[in-house]
């Protein structure tokens, strides 16, 4: 079993989209991608949600436990072996470059993504998504996927918030804050808390939409930090279901 360690492990989670990355100013370019994660052991909060959500992805061979056992340490491995054997073989990457024998999530699994994602017009951020990785089972990867159409109404929280202060006993914008709250991820909900608090907490008690948008204050940098941090995650489907019952009568 080459993958062993709890820093290889997040490493891997982080690569595969199951865990959110946070960025080395030093990474050790040596062994990983440019994300900072430790070498405790896997039981914070976020760690234990991403190993379920990578379980629940296989979950005809693994049991959704949130637990790093042999089993999910095993298919990790088979799945990190086979997005690199597709990566070699669009031509993203050299056998030499990544050796059959070293299924890690590291540099040069990082940079092969990186020019995946840019043949495919994709945000190049060295992440393989499921999507991504499906994307390489194609046997042939000339036509790039078209744009999406960005929705009608795009959604601005920075002018919802303000909307939401001259009238904040709305039914609908409860509403729609409460199922916003409801479907982000909670790795999501930790960051925006901990941005709103100016704290790093690992499990912070987490902020209420709702009190955040009450409360919202322009002139500080952690209430600016934590909005846009909030509308960086928020993709177009989101965006259609929260406006939606934002602005239902």
């Amino acid at each position: 079993m080459a993958i062993s360690s709890p820093e290889v492990i997040r490493h891997i989670l982080i690569g595969l989209g199951y865990l959110a990355p946070e960025i080395d100013p030093k990474p050790d370019l040596t062994k990983f991608a440019p994300w900072k994660r430790n070498n405790n052991s896997l039981t914070d909060d976020l760690t234990e949600e991403a190993i379920k959500k990578f379980q629940k992805q296989y979950s005809q061979k693994l049991v959704v436990n949130g637990n790093a056992d042999a089993e999910t340490r095993t298919v990790m491995e088979d799945t990190v072996k086979g997005l690199q054997n597709r990566l070699k073989f669009h031509g993203f990457a050299t056998p030499a470059e990544i050796p059959k024998d070293l299924p890690f999530y590291g540099p040069a699994t990082y940079i092969a993504v990186k020019k995946f994602q840019k043949s495919q017009g994709l945000t190049e951020n060295g992440i393989a998504t499921i999507e991504q990785r499906q994307i390489l089972q194609q046997s042939n990867l000339t036509d790039k996927p078209q744009p999406q159409p960005q929705p009608q109404s795009q959604l601005k929280l920075i002018d919802l918030c303000f909307q939401f202060k001259k009238n904040p006993q709305n039914p609908s914008y409860i509403a729609a804050l409460n199922n916003l709250q409801k479907n982000l991820p909670k790795d999501v909900l930790h960051k925006v808390t901990n941005k709103w608090r100016g704290t790093n907490d690992q499990n912070p008690e987490i902020v209420k939409l709702t009190n955040l948008f009450t409360y919202y204050d322009d002139n500080n940098q952690n209430h600016r930090d934590a909005l846009n941090h909030l509308q960086s995650q928020i993709t177009p489907a989101i965006s259609q279901a929260f406006l939606s019952l934002w602005n239902k009568k």
